[in-house]
């Protein structure tokens, strides 16, 4: 079956010396594996730098859903990442990103808001200039899109989010996060730009919501990125 559908690179494993499989989270068909055969050739249409991990494409695609590997028919860039290639630390933000949406994403399954908010926070990310609550926002806000979010916010009077629960509560106590960490991950889920978090209080809420990632999305599984990331921010 023929099908259209855009797509955002997530990962590229080379195949022999001109080949390469790579896996793309689509907006019409959930995860799929592509075969891009002489793409590391210089006559060939597809060039390398159009499959860089978060690349935007427009894709043409022979599709077997029971398939493991399919195939392209034709590919264009939507959008030239240019920062993030360039960029040190946009370059890390996004290799951060890439690492845990290959964790949340599931085979086959889609959703068009899903893959929308995606794509604007790659294009966000290309554009943006202030990046010290970006990864924290895109967690949180990923959160609302898998549909695993905590529930209620930080107040005067639910000032501690249990990890456990998922649920903002009054008292502290065990698997509840500081209340620092728990303000900075509500607000980041309402896209309040503020700066008067500290880099290390950032730091701690970026690992606080990667604990809750791990109990509630990615099941135990380490995100290696996150020190580098957290050296790059700092």
């Amino acid at each position: 079956m023929l099908a259209k559908t855009k797509a955002i690179v997530l990962r590229n494993t080379n195949y022999s010396e001109t080949s390469v499989i790579s896996k793309m989270y689509t907006r019409e068909l959930g995860v799929r594996t592509y075969m891009l055969q002489g793409v590391k050739r210089k006559k060939s249409a597809i060039k390398p730098a159009m499959i860089q991990p978060l690349s935007l494409l427009d894709l043409d695609v022979y599709d077997k859903p029971n398939a493991g590997i399919n195939r392209v028919k034709e590919m264009k860039t939507l959008h030239l990442l240019v920062n993030i290639h360039e960029s040190i630390v946009k370059k890390t933000i996004a290799l951060f990103l890439v690492e845990v949406l290959n964790q949340c994403l599931i085979e086959e399954h889609f959703e068009h808001d899903l893959f929308d908010f995606i794509e604007n926070q790659v294009i966000k990310l290309e554009n943006e200039e202030h990046l010290g609550m970006f990864p924290i926002q895109f967690l949180a806000k990923l959160t609302v899109n898998l549909g695993v979010q905590p529930q209620g916010s930080y107040s005067p009077t639910t000032p501690y989010l249990n990890l456990e629960e998922g649920v903002y509560e009054l008292s502290s106590g065990q698997h509840k996060i500081s209340e620092i960490s728990s303000r900075i991950f509500s607000e980041a889920m309402l896209e309040k730009q503020s700066s008067s978090f500290t880099s290390k209080e950032r730091k701690e809420a970026l690992d606080a919501i990667l604990m809750y990632y791990k109990i509630h999305i990615t099941k135990n599984r380490q995100i290696k990125s996150k020190q580098i990331l957290a050296d790059i921010l700092n």
